[in-house]
């Protein structure tokens, strides 16, 4: 379903999921994050002339982070230790991101492959405090597509 005219996406649902499972608890999906190198060149014409170009690279990966309710799902701590303990193979994921809209309808599709968890951080605890604990995971991919 297209946005009409002057309408934006709105965080209202969102749903990720790393190889098909759903991931339950996340309370934010923070900093998606996919660069391009750029190349500056520099050279001189035949006539002496100063020429600076710049020119795309090659392709670069992207980071983001999850914050995520901790429950001790083991669907989401087991993959997190798999790739932190430098599991290669079963700790590379591939993950999708979908937004929804008001209604419940899918706005925009993110997908990641090659998703490595590069760092987890349980934030602070303080004792007798009954706020819930939550993860951050810090992620790594090499490619990002929407849909």
């Amino acid at each position: 379903m297209a946005l009409t005219s002057g309408d934006s996406l709105t965080a209202f649902s969102f749903e990720f999921s790393v190889d098909g499972t759903a991931i339950p608890n996340v309370t934010a999906v923070n900093s998606i994050k996919k660069d391009a190198a750029i190349i500056e060149t520099k050279s001189m014409t035949p006539e002496g002339l100063f020429v600076n170009q710049k020119m795309y690279g090659p392709p670069q990966s992207g980071e983001m982070s999850l914050t995520v309710l901790n429950t001790g799902d083991k669907a989401v701590t087991g993959w997190i230790m798999k790739g932190l303990q430098g599991d290669q193979a079963g700790g590379r994921k591939t993950a999708k991101l979908v937004y929804k809209d008001t209604t419940g309808a899918t706005v925009l599709t993110m997908e990641f492959s090659d998703v490595l968890v590069s760092s987890i951080d349980y934030g602070s605890l303080t004792a007798g405090e009954s706020s819930a604990i939550q993860m951050t995971i810090s992620l790594s991919f090499v490619d990002m597509k929407t849909t």
